[in-house]
């Protein structure tokens, strides 16, 4: 297969031994213009045609989802060119067939990112599955996340679901989730339970936070006289989030080895 970033290594490379004279600022603000001068340049490799016009050859959206899994399984980075040309082609359903196959992680994350790109629907029930296979690539299932945290009323009850066989590490997952949704009662419980048996009271604290749900802040309140200093500055952010207030003076932290260290003392 074509590399076509060698191709545009290579031209830049030459143009910078060609235009040595320059400084390093005039180099940089030319080089973004750079690549549109080069996708337009003919190769006698690619059939006597540009870069441009070897992929705006290239109509059919299997061929070209194809051409991503074929580059990125093999560990490279897909042109620009290649990404520009899926886009402004439709390949929502080859690309969501990837997302749904037997792949790599680094291509279904390609695919999904594209997805987001083109504004295309995503396969959000196989994103659930990701999400609940904790032996899954955490960057995959980290995007998944991202993607179903912008449509998570549609997501909701699917990771409902999956809260009674669910330990905490993917109770927290789903919870960054649903805080996005509309309030429900079982998100609060799930809060509640998050911040009061989890192991990551800040996190939780920001979700409970960004919920808004105000009962919330009768256990947070009680959290701040046990606390080290730095939950307890989260769990004063999500209280004022809430509407509450707390004293700057409410506890004496001056011996807190987290204080010590935000104050650079000793």
């Amino acid at each position: 297969m074509i590399d076509f970033d060698q191709l545009f290594t290579e031209y830049l490379q030459q143009w910078m031994e060609n235009n040595s004279s320059l400084t390093p600022d005039e180099m940089e603000d030319k080089a973004v213009s750079l690549f549109d001068e080069w996708k337009e340049i003919v190769y006698e490799e690619l059939g006597g045609i540009s870069p441009k016009q070897y992929f705006e050859k290239i109509t059919s959206p299997k061929e070209l989802v194809q051409m991503l899994v074929s580059i990125a399984e093999e560990g490279n980075s897909p042109s620009a060119l290649l990404l520009d040309r899926i886009a402004e082609t439709d390949c929502n359903e080859e690309l969501s067939k990837v997302i749904n196959g037997d792949y790599s992680a680094e291509v279904k994350i390609e695919a999904i990112n594209l997805l987001s790109e083109i504004g295309a629907n995503h396969p959000l029930n196989k994103y659930v599955e990701i999400l609940a296979d904790e032996n899954e690539d955490e960057g995959l299932r980290e995007l998944c996340v991202e993607v179903m945290s912008q449509d998570a009323n549609s997501v909701s009850e699917a990771l409902y679901s999956l809260l009674p066989n669910a330990g905490y590490a993917l109770k927290g997952l789903i919870a960054e989730i649903l805080v996005n949704a509309k309030q429900d009662e079982r998100t609060y419980v799930l809060l509640e339970d998050l911040f009061k048996n989890g192991n990551n009271v800040p996190l939780y604290a920001g979700f409970i936070g960004k919920y808004g749900d105000e009962r919330a802040m009768m256990y947070l309140y009680k959290a701040l006289d046990n606390c080290n200093y730095a939950d307890f500055t989260e769990i004063r952010n999500a209280i004022e989030q809430l509407g509450g207030t707390v004293d700057d003076e409410y506890r004496d932290f001056s011996s807190d080895p987290y204080y010590k260290a935000l104050k650079n003392l000793k």
